[in-house]
C-alpha cells in the first residue's frame, strides 16, 4: 500500500509539472482532482466539525435554550442556497441576499477590529514606547548615541510608521492662512510612506517568492526520494 502511495504521489507530482511544457489534458487532470479532493475534504469538515454539532449534538438538559441559539445560524445557511439556485426569483434572491449581507456585514466588522485591535494600535503603542534618550543604556556600546545600530532602526520604524499612516489620508482640504503649509507637510509625510509601502511589499513579495523557490526545492526532492524508493535505493 505504501508503494502505491508513492507512486501515485510521484505520478500526480509529474502531471503537474508538465503545466511547464503547456496547458495540457495530464495537468488538468490534476488540476481537477486536487479541486474535487479539496470540497469534498472541506464539505466533510463542515460537516463534522460545524454542521452534526450544531443540529445534533444538544447538551442534556438545556434542549430548548440550544435549539434556540442554533435557529438563527441554521437560517441564514437554509437562506443561502436561493443564492446558488441556477434560475433565481426576486423573492429567492431577496431571502439569499439577507443571508449575504449579514455575512458581509460581519466580515468587514470582524475584518475592521481586527486591523485596529491587532495592527494599528499594537504598531502605535510600539512606536509610542520607543526610547530615543541618549542615556538609553541600549546605546552604550556606540561611540555615539545616534550612530548605534538600535538608534538607527527605532528611527526609521518611527518615520515609517508616521509616513505611512499619512499615506492613507484620502481626503484633507486646507484651509486658512496654513494651507499651502499643511497640504506641504501631509504630502510629505504621504510621500514617505509610499516609499515605505512600496518596500514592505517588495519584501513581502520576495518572501513569497523565496518560499515558493523552497517549496519547488521540497517537492522535487521529493521526486527524487520517491524514485530512489521504488528502485529499492
Amino acid at each position: 500500500m505504501e508503494t502505491i502511495g508513492i507512486l501515485l504521489s510521484l505520478t500526480l507530482t509529474l502531471m503537474v509539472f508538465s503545466y511547464i511544457f503547456g496547458d495540457n489534458p495530464l495537468f488538468k487532470l490534476a488540476e481537477h482532482i486536487f479541486v474535487g479532493v479539496s470540497v469534498g475534504y472541506a464539505v466533510l469538515v463542515g460537516w463534522y466539525l460545524v454542521l452534526a454539532p450544531a443540529l445534533f449534538r444538544l447538551t442534556p438538559g438545556a434542549e430548548a435554550y440550544d435549539l434556540l441559539t442554533k435557529f438563527p445560524p441554521a437560517l441564514l445557511a437554509f437562506l443561502l442556497i436561493f443564492k446558488v439556485r441556477p434560475n433565481q426569483t426576486k423573492t429567492g434572491s431577496a431571502l439569499g441576499s439577507i443571508a449575504l449581507a449579514f455575512l458581509v456585514g460581519v466580515g468587514a466588522a470582524v475584518a475592521i477590529a481586527g486591523a485596529v485591535q491587532g495592527t494599528l494600535l499594537p504598531q502605535t503603542a510600539a512606536v509610542a514606547g520607543i526610547n530615543l534618550s541618549p542615556s538609553n543604556p541600549m546605546y552604550a556600546d556606540a561611540p555615539v548615541f545616534f550612530l548605534h545600530n538600535e538608534f538607527l532602526s527605532n528611527i526609521v520604524i518611527i518615520l515609517g510608521t508616521i509616513g505611512t499612516l499619512f499615506y492613507f489620508t484620502f481626503t484633507y482640504k486646507p484651509q486658512g492662512a496654513l494651507a499651502g503649509f499643511r497640504a506641504g507637510f501631509v504630502d510629505f509625510w504621504a510621500g514617505m510612506g509610499r516609499w515605505i509601502v512600496l518596500i514592505t511589499l517588495g519584501a513581502l513579495f520576495a518572501n513569497t517568492v523565496s518560499a515558493r523557490v523552497a517549496l519547488l526545492v521540497s517537492r522535487v526532492q521529493f521526486l527524487a526520494d520517491g524514485v530512489r524508493a521504488l528502485l529499492g535505493g
